[in-house]
């Protein structure tokens, strides 16, 4: 599973600080200008909500693991338990 990687992410929200902080300061207020920040703050919104499914993906994945883990391993003392006795 490929993922997003912060430091790109990271890249373009420091690039959108300047912008805004240019904008503010020039004050030169234009459609284009609220939209471009308007998307800025949903990417931002998006990211975090990757950043909590992620953890959650990454959570479930170790519970799997040790879940199987433990499986596997109970499996294995019960059969060659069994083979023993057979």
């Amino acid at each position: 599973m490929q993922g997003i990687e912060p430091k790109i992410h990271n890249s373009l929200t420091e690039r959108m600080d300047s912008y805004r902080y240019l904008i503010e300061k020039m004050e030169e207020h234009d459609a284009e200008s609220f939209e471009i920040i308007s998307r800025a703050s949903e990417l931002q919104d998006l990211y975090e909500n990757y950043i909590s499914n992620k953890k959650k993906l990454e959570k479930s994945i170790k519970d799997y693991k040790q879940f199987h883990d433990d499986l596997r391993k109970m499996l294995t003392a019960k059969l060659r338990k069994l083979k023993r006795k057979s």
